[in-house]
């Protein structure tokens, strides 16, 4: 690459593009060029330079890929509030798929600012446009969930009603009904969960007839029925049990255990993650609930809890968590301590990339939790760990995720040095889309404010 990516960086900001697209060049394969520019355009929409995002999504040559980015910029473009432009560009997306996600961020931004008869008008363009009913469902669900949300239950109802899928269905349904108990609607509540749990149990797949009924089940619990939460909950742990595959019951089984862990039923979801087949699913499990106990104040059980878990990856990141809740209430030097166990569970990692990924995870968080000086030093581990990475794409991996963390937390500098030692353009490219869209999101810079 001929320019460094503070050249680069300077001039995106001024608004001039050619860089960029110069740097794109150096990407021979057609693909992954259209594949990069893709996400340097979404970076662009979520910074808010809009301008420059399309831009970008008009430039790409592959249709499949110019239609995510031309829909990443539409959704950002709503919610920031510019509603028709967002229609505009979304009307430009070819891909269906693409189109209907568009439309249905659209509409749930639309909701939340109270246009409620201009979100009908695109709910029955969605029922129109998406010709799979999958798809289709799936928006009017988001968009039904969203008109609930801002109080308007009656049109929630009725867009529910035209959902053919029993899974998206089901789920608007049990999400109409928690809003309608927290807006104190109560009279429609029981009738709503109802219908939310016979469109589950019609659900023909075991999978997900499993995963709709922790979802009723969750609803439920913010609603404050917890006895007919338990009861659904049951129930889905008995359908997971039919599951033949034994990778799809670990994940249901993991789905209900976590749900129920966030429901404060902390001892039930032990005991099903314990019943867990698969060890990384079973990990999981394990750190979500570790997560709800130390959200909770109960820090020591959480710490036992993380540290039995298998999985190094899982591991560390658990007692990241568990830090990060000890720090929040103040126990900075306990705080330390989990934080360095979590990197020495990192350290157990084999595989050199997957090590170095999770030491730039770790620090984030360290950052986050406003222990810079620790996390500098895991930023240190993680680039250490990277430059020993002898296959060339994935120590361009590594470099490009320890540059993108360090970005996240607002090193940019450091993360523009991190940058420059990827030899891969794509993932250099990418490091760069993550940098400029974290220096807007910091303040730092002037372009797209409009």
């Amino acid at each position: 690459m001929n320019r460094e990516l503070s050249d680069i960086i300077a001039m995106v900001e001024a608004g001039q593009l050619d860089l960029v697209f110069q740097a794109a060049q150096e990407i021979e394969d057609a693909w992954d060029r259209s594949h990069v520019l893709r996400d340097i355009a979404k970076a662009m929409a979520e910074a808010g330079q809009f301008d420059l995002a399309l831009q970008v999504a008009q430039r790409i040559e592959y249709a499949w890929d110019r239609s995510y980015a031309l829909a990443e910029v539409a959704i950002a473009t709503a919610k920031a509030g510019q509603f028709e432009r967002a229609l505009q560009i979304a009307q430009k997306i070819g891909n269906a798929s693409d189109c209907f996600e568009a439309l249905r961020e659209i509409a749930a931004a639309m909701a939340e600012a109270g246009q409620f008869d201009r979100v009908i008008q695109i709910v029955e363009k969605i029922a129109q446009k998406i010709e799979s009913a999958w798809s289709r469902s799936w928006a009017l669900a988001e968009v039904a969930i969203a008109m609930a949300k801002a109080g308007q239950f009656e049109r929630a109802l009725q867009i529910a009603q035209k959902i053919g899928n029993e899974w998206g269905c089901s789920r608007a349904l049990a999400e109409i009904a928690a809003e309608m108990s927290e807006a104190r609607q109560t009279e429609r509540v029981n009738e709503t969960f109802q219908l939310a749990l016979q469109a589950a149990q019609k659900i023909e797949s075991a999978w997900s007839r499993s995963w709709a009924l922790t979802e009723v089940a969750a609803a439920m619990v913010k609603a404050g029925q917890t006895e007919e939460a338990n009861q659904v909950f049951q129930l889905a742990l008995q359908t997971a049990q039919k599951i033949e595959d034994a990778e799809y019951r670990s994940e249901a089984f993991a789905e209900v255990a976590i749900a129920m862990a966030e429901a404060g039923q902390i001892d039930r979801a032990l005991q099903i993650a314990q019943k867990i087949e698969d060890t990384l699913e079973r990990s999981y499990a394990l750190e979500e609930i570790a997560a709800a106990m130390a959200k909770a104040g109960h820090f020591d059980r959480a710490l036992q809890v993380a540290q039995k878990i298998e999985s190094p990856w899982y591991r560390s990141y658990a007692l990241a968590g568990v830090a990060t809740a000890m720090a929040k209430v103040g126990q900075m030097e306990r705080s330390n301590q989990v934080f360095q166990t979590a990197l020495q569970a990192a350290q157990e990692i084999e595989d050199p990339l997957n090590r170095s990924y999770a030491f730039a995870e770790v620090a984030a968080v360290m950052a986050k939790a406003g222990q810079m000086e620790e996390a500098n030093q895991a930023f240190q581990l993680a680039l250490q760990t990277a430059q020993k990475i002898g296959n060339a794409k994935y120590h361009s991996y590594a470099l490009n995720y320890t540059s993108k963390a360090l970005a996240q937390v607002g090193q940019i500098d450091r993360a523009v040095e991190v940058a420059e030692m990827i030899d891969d353009p794509i993932e250099r490219l990418q490091a760069l889309a993550a940098i400029i869209a974290a220096k807007q999101k910091a303040g730092k810079g002037e372009a797209g404010k409009e």
